[in-house]
């Protein structure tokens, strides 16, 4: 009997354990799936920087900085495969997220509550979407670590236990080495939280002392800036896109129905509960006092946050220059997702009878038939290479997955077949031409001559501009050469240009071209 009650005391806890399955299951499944950010966590896995920089744009506010891949580099070079690795560790910050809001809700809101937002956590649509969408594993990270600094801070207040603040810190920290410009905003809104809810003064000290030394740590790496990866300013929403479903690559940021739904149901309950007697209330007073306190910032942080991501806000970002530290404005609201889980997850702790079995069944039931829509990643079997060939332009609009020149002999002459693989990361804004050209050195020894090339669209029925980011398109060229390529050292040479001018579209390596050679 005693068994069987601590299971159902911890019926929420096995929830989070083991109802996330649905969030993290496609990223089991073989083979990688279409983002915005392509292959470039895969290439990163393997060759570690201080701020990611393969198929990406370098920078030290919105690139992804080594923390990301602290634990995927081990697992490649334990033997796994990059993708594989990168895989695993989208799946661990789904679990480890949905148990970190478990642990720091659970002793105000109790199993149920807590279990339901765990849950509510790791199905919401800017997670999934961070993951199936944008592919942005620097960002996955933080989301998992946000619920642990939340936890320690908490715990700390009870307990007053060193390893209770030792995590929050070492989180804390972990999240400054992944994703800056996020860590900002996240420092500000635990240091609130720590302040305003948690009224804990040496919990506050250690998150600002923490944020202020991570701060410091990256000044050598200031110099690390490259230009937006995305127009900031055309990201923004409307109002209809926060309850919007499904995942749009173009604007990926959405609240969903169960998160929305919960909140709005939760908010109505707080109103009612807090205009009512205290002495018809189930719940003790200081408990009851301490849940609307947290509930009054979440909302608080969730609305400051979705007001943030409307087009009605561009101006405030701008005069601040806030849009430096992020690459699109519905980001912000990662950093109050544990919030928005805590809110809508409330529900069962502000309603006595919701934690009954049946109810609490079908509360726990829509959030997964709720994300439904964000869990069909489109995927691909073409394999992640070690490194890109190339990376044209500076926002790294186009990654050179593959590319190798076969040469044949044919009657004293000859032919080159070029076959590529490339996959767009930005919207392209105009239909470029290819060019693929044959060269040999000039007699005098000072350079190359051009002795065959080949100007076309890259494919005849699908010009750039209706390329979607994350697209893999593959394409095989021939070139009729007037001599024997075996009997002459030749170098070919591919890029994409501007037909209006002939400017070509230039690699992130500073060149103009990609140089290849024949097999």
């Amino acid at each position: 009997m005693n068994a069987q009650n601590s299971s159902t005391r911890s019926l929420g806890l096995w929830i989070v354990l083991l109802l996330p399955v649905f969030a993290w299951a496609p990223a089991a499944y073989p083979g990688y799936w279409q983002t915005l950010q392509g292959f470039a966590p895969i290439f990163t896995t393997r060759y570690l920087s201080p701020i990611s920089e393969i198929g990406t744009v370098a920078d030290l506010w919105r690139g992804a900085g080594s923390a990301a891949f602290l634990l995927t580099n081990p697992l490649s070079q334990l033997g796994l495969a990059p993708t594989t690795s990168v895989r695993l560790m989208f799946i661990l910050a789904v679990i480890t997220g949905g148990v970190g809001i478990y642990l720091w809700l659970q002793p105000r809101f109790g199993d149920r509550a807590a279990g339901l937002a765990g849950l509510l956590y790791t199905l919401a649509p800017p997670l999934l979407n961070t993951i199936y969408v944008r592919g942005n594993l620097a960002d996955a990270v933080v989301l998992a670590l946000l619920p642990a600094v939340l936890a320690g801070t908490t715990l700390y207040r009870a307990t007053r236990s060193p390893a209770t603040i030792g995590l929050a810190v070492v989180a804390l920290l972990w999240i400054w080495r992944t994703q800056a410009g996020l860590a900002v905003w996240i420092s500000l809104i635990v240091l609130l939280y720590v302040l305003l809810v948690e009224r804990d003064r040496l919990a506050a000290l250690a998150v600002a002392v923490t944020a202020a030394a991570a701060l410091l740590s990256l000044i050598p790496l200031w110099a690390i800036q490259g230009p937006p990866p995305a127009v900031f300013a055309a990201y923004f929403l409307d109002g209809y896109q926060i309850l919007a479903g499904g995942g749009n690559p173009a604007q990926p940021f959405t609240l969903g129905f169960a998160l929305l739904a919960f909140g709005i149901i939760a908010a109505w309950l707080l109103w009612r509960r807090r205009s009512r007697n205290e002495a018809d209330l189930v719940t003790p007073l200081s408990l009851r006092r301490q849940q609307d306190m947290l509930l009054i910032f979440s909302i608080s942080a969730a609305v400051v946050a979705v007001l943030l991501t409307l087009r009605i806000s561009a101006p405030l970002w701008s005069i601040t220059q806030a849009d430096r530290l992020l690459t699109y404005p519905g980001q912000i609201l990662l950093p109050v997702l544990p919030f928005l889980a805590a809110w809508a997850g409330s529900l069962p702790a502000l309603l006595i009878p919701l934690q009954q079995r049946s109810y609490w069944a079908v509360l726990v039931t829509v959030p997964v038939l709720a994300a439904a829509p964000y869990l069909t990643p489109t995927f691909t079997q073409f394999p992640a290479p070690d490194v890109p060939v190339a990376v044209f332009g500076e926002r790294a609009d186009i990654v050179l997955l593959t590319a190798t020149v076969d040469e044949s002999t044919i009657n004293g002459g000859g032919s080159a077949v070029l076959d590529v693989a490339w996959q767009p990361l930005q919207p392209i804004t105009f239909d470029y031409n290819i060019f693929f050209q044959a060269l040999r050195a000039n007699p005098s020894g000072d350079g190359y001559d051009v002795v065959a090339q080949l100007d076309t669209q890259p494919l005849p029925d699908r010009p750039p501009t209706l390329w979607q980011p994350g697209e893999i398109f593959t394409a095989t060229y021939t070139l009729n050469l007037p001599l024997d390529p075996a009997a002459v050292n030749l170098r070919y040479y591919y890029g994409f240009y501007d037909w209006r001018d002939g400017s070509r579209l230039p690699l992130n390596s500073g060149d103009d071209k990609v140089i290849l050679y024949g097999e």
